[in-house]
């Protein structure tokens, strides 16, 4: 007995997919796993999450060296070094992520 397959279209593969893992990963958005191109955004968009977090932290702790320093120059030094550089990195992360928005939102404009 042959039994004929339906072929799927990609949006029936996505739709599959997602049932699949409805329970897991409730969190995530799943529909950016139907596509390369969603899941290339999504770990550029995690990546720059994550780098985002770190900038903030660094700065919790340039201000904490700064405000700890007590009138020790070096250490005071040392807290404007760190606050200087982890708000530069924090622009440019900002810039990183706006700049993957506007890229995603026309990579996915044809989809």
């Amino acid at each position: 007995m042959v039994v004929a397959q339906a072929t799927q279209t990609t949006s029936d593969r996505c739709t599959n997919f997602l049932t699949y893992f409805a329970g897991a990963f409730d969190w995530i958005n799943k529909s950016y796993f139907c596509s390369a191109s969603g899941l290339a955004i999504f770990v550029i968009d995690t990546l720059i999450n994550f780098s985002g977090v770190v900038a903030i932290l660094f700065l919790i702790v340039g201000g904490f060296f700064y405000l700890t320093s007590a009138g020790n120059e070096e250490q005071s030094e040392k807290g404007k070094k760190i606050l200087i550089n982890a708000v530069i990195g924090l622009v440019v992360i900002i810039m990183a992520a706006a700049i993957v928005r506007i890229l995603a939102s026309v990579v996915t404009l044809g989809q």
